[in-house]
């Protein structure tokens, strides 16, 4: 019977790792600009979720638990490494990114980033934060309200107001000039 259950635990380990790792990599790259990185953050805290998961199984939002813990290493890494919390992608090793098995897809994510962070640098962080929440990681106004343990007036607030301000910095207008 131990066996059948560690099993079942096995297996629900390897749906919530198919259903969310995708996202939380997503999630983990956007904060802190590192593949290797983001990799790594995602990796120890699904060990740790499954450790956890193994001697109790008292977490009631999945979901929630890993963006949480995910954020708090993504910040825990900042902190580590002594460096501002949304600075621009770091350099990598060419010919390392060039071997890892899906190159285009990361030289696209990299891109992704590069742009997104280069618009969300002229607004305040929490502004920028809230949107690359509820945009970039597709996270409803309620999950971002308990990510970052505000109310939800206040998330869609900062919300609105990063997107005006975005707006009024690259009005149409402006852009056509540039191009």
């Amino acid at each position: 019977m131990e066996v059948t259950n560690s099993s079942n635990k096995l297996n629900e380990f390897e749906k919530v790792i198919s259903e969310f790792q995708d996202q939380l990599f997503r999630f983990a790259f956007f904060r802190i600009g590192s593949l290797a990185d983001s990799q790594d953050i995602v990796q120890d805290v699904f060990v740790k979720f499954y450790r956890t998961q193994k001697h109790s199984s008292n977490i009631h939002n999945i979901k929630h638990y890993l963006f949480r813990s995910i954020s708090n290493a993504c910040k825990d890494y900042q902190k580590k490494v002594k460096k501002h919390f949304f600075e621009p992608l770091e350099k990598t090793n060419d010919s390392t990114f060039l071997q890892e098995k899906d190159a285009s897809y990361h030289l696209l994510l990299t891109e992704e980033y590069q742009r997104i962070e280069k618009l969300l640098q002229h607004i305040p962080d929490e502004q920028a934060e809230t949107i690359r929440l509820r945009v970039v990681d597709d996270l409803s106004f309620i999950e971002i309200a308990d990510l970052l343990a505000l109310p939800v007036t206040t998330v869609k607030s900062r919300f609105k107001y990063g997107i005006d301000k975005l707006k009024i910095i690259f009005h149409p207008k402006e852009i056509i000039y540039e191009l």
